[in-house]
């Protein structure tokens, strides 16, 4: 199952970068001396979540882009994020806009493609 807070997703999306995030951030500072000091740590959250709806496999109808979209304009706000079987507290990436992308299969048509940008809090 995969679902955006109360949304049910359908089972076609698919996670661009599930396989493209490091849970490690690392650092480097060079000292006048010449010496390389490396800082390293764990990172819990940050993992990005982009989720794309492409035309030809899935698409979304209008009541779904709306409740999305109706998601992303609440500023600060958590959503849970079931994919398949993990659970996730995200975001909306909003400093990485646009945060949800939506455009018709053809014009002026209720079923749409696109891509949600979220980060896991």
């Amino acid at each position: 199952m995969r679902k955006l807070g109360t949304l049910l997703l359908p089972d076609e999306a698919q996670w661009l970068d599930q396989n493209e995030w490091s849970p490690v951030d690392q650092s480097t500072v060079q000292t006048l001396g010449g010496e390389t000091i490396v800082f390293s740590q764990s990172l819990l959250n940050g993992r990005p979540i982009t989720i794309d709806i492409q035309d030809g496999i899935t698409w979304l109808d209008q009541d779904a882009v709306d409740a999305i979209q109706s998601m992303a304009l609440q500023a600060g706000a958590t959503f849970s994020l079931i994919w398949d079987d993990e659970l996730f507290t995200v975001m909306f990436r909003h400093h990485d806009p646009p945060a949800v992308s939506f455009k018709p299969i053809w014009a002026n048509y209720d079923l749409f493609s696109g891509s949600i940008k979220l980060i896991k809090v």
